[in-house]
């Protein structure tokens, strides 16, 4: 009986970080036999504390390969224990330009897409490397087709080709925006079972049967982004112009239409503790993440931490506004008392008893 060998993967949170480990999984019947897989995903930055934890876990030593995708340490650390503990038997599967310089470095242990000339994704890095085994060729034609099409809607939203490339055909374009929406529509909790059921039945048939809730999602997209892009504001910073709105939901659909409807060279999209960052390749969104927000991704598409928290600042100055309306009104009613203290001292005792009779005081 063979040994079962364990293998542990890292990925992002987003689509395209659930696409790929869910890739694997979904292929595993032909290409990794007597193999168990076990996943941990994150947001973006927190992939070293992650692997910090995770290297100091007792069963560590079941594990023979590591992969990651979606993301690249930014730590020296998790570099040198990867290298340490896991030799030759890690991989990282990452396509933001941000890390590029990192994974020069262990270039033998990133992957690089087969076509040069396409923007790869992390789903798309996985697909290319699994294709070149030779056990890839068991994989049947029609799970191949069905997983082929999933890579590629996932590869362009992700990469936001969907939008960029002028090749792309309309229904592709569709394609892309309602998986990623469907995506979206679940909790977190639920997002690899939602990944694991699409790739299961294939996008056709999974649009097919969820029909209703893609009209009713585009619907309420549309009023959402209706609503928010009403609160643009403009501003500029070293010469560059920028579009900045708050929005909790559809970060990339409201960046994208604000570039459309304002002047600007790149939209931020605000939210909690995080900032999305989007151009029209004007800005290099990607270096200005770092070097404003400490993050990164891609020229067009970037992401970083913020140092405030809007909302509580929103409601900071909600009650700062209730406290100077508190002290104007306790302000006005001590002058209107003054004021009828002064008329009642400028009246004669006899003419103040007639007064005060004729308006029952």
């Amino acid at each position: 009986m063979k040994k079962t060998r364990h293998i542990k993967l890292f990925s992002h949170n987003d689509l395209d970080g659930f696409g790929a480990p869910v890739l694997i999984t979904t292929l595993a019947p032909y290409l990794f036999k007597d193999v168990e897989f076990d996943l941990t995903t994150c947001s973006a930055g927190n992939l070293d504390r992650e692997l910090s934890y995770w290297f100091r876990q007792p069963d560590i030593a079941r594990f023979t390969d590591v992969y990651i995708m979606d993301m690249t340490p930014d730590s020296e650390y998790s570099f040198q224990q990867l290298e340490q503990r896991f030799a030759n038997h890690w991989l990282i599967f990452d396509h933001h330009e941000s890390e590029e310089e990192l994974r020069a470095r262990y270039r033998t242990n990133c992957i690089k897409p087969l076509d040069e000339g396409k923007n790869p994704s992390a789903v798309s890095l996985v697909f290319d490397w699994l294709s070149q085994k030779p056990e890839f060729s068991k994989v049947p034609q029609d799970i191949q087709a069905k997983v082929a099409e999933l890579v590629e809607l996932i590869r362009a939203y992700d990469t936001w080709d969907w939008q960029n490339d002028p090749l792309m055909s309309p229904e592709e374009r569709t394609a892309a925006d309602e998986l990623n929406q469907l995506f979206w529509f679940y909790p977190l909790s639920k997002s690899k079972s939602f990944v694991e059921s699409v790739f299961a039945t294939g996008w056709e048939d999974y649009r097919q049967a969820n029909e209703l809730l893609v009209s009713t999602l585009n619907g309420r997209r549309q009023r959402y982004l209706d609503k928010h892009l009403k609160n643009v504001e403009t501003c500029e910073l070293e010469g560059r112009t920028f579009g900045v709105v708050y929005a909790s939901d559809y970060k990339s659909e409201i960046a994208h239409a604000l570039l459309k409807r304002y002047d600007v060279d790149a939209a931020l999209v605000i939210d909690g503790h995080s900032v999305s960052l989007r151009s029209n390749g004007r800005l290099d969104v990607a270096k200005f993440a770092a070097e404003y927000f400490g993050g990164g991704g891609h020229a067009d598409s970037a992401g970083g931490k913020l140092d405030v928290e809007p909302l509580k600042i929103a409601e900071q100055a909600v009650i700062d506004s209730m406290r100077q309306h508190a002290t104007l009104n306790a302000d006005v009613a001590k002058q209107n008392s003054n004021e009828k203290a002064s008329l009642a001292d400028q009246l004669d005792p006899e003419m103040a008893a007639k007064l005060a009779a004729l308006f029952g005081e």
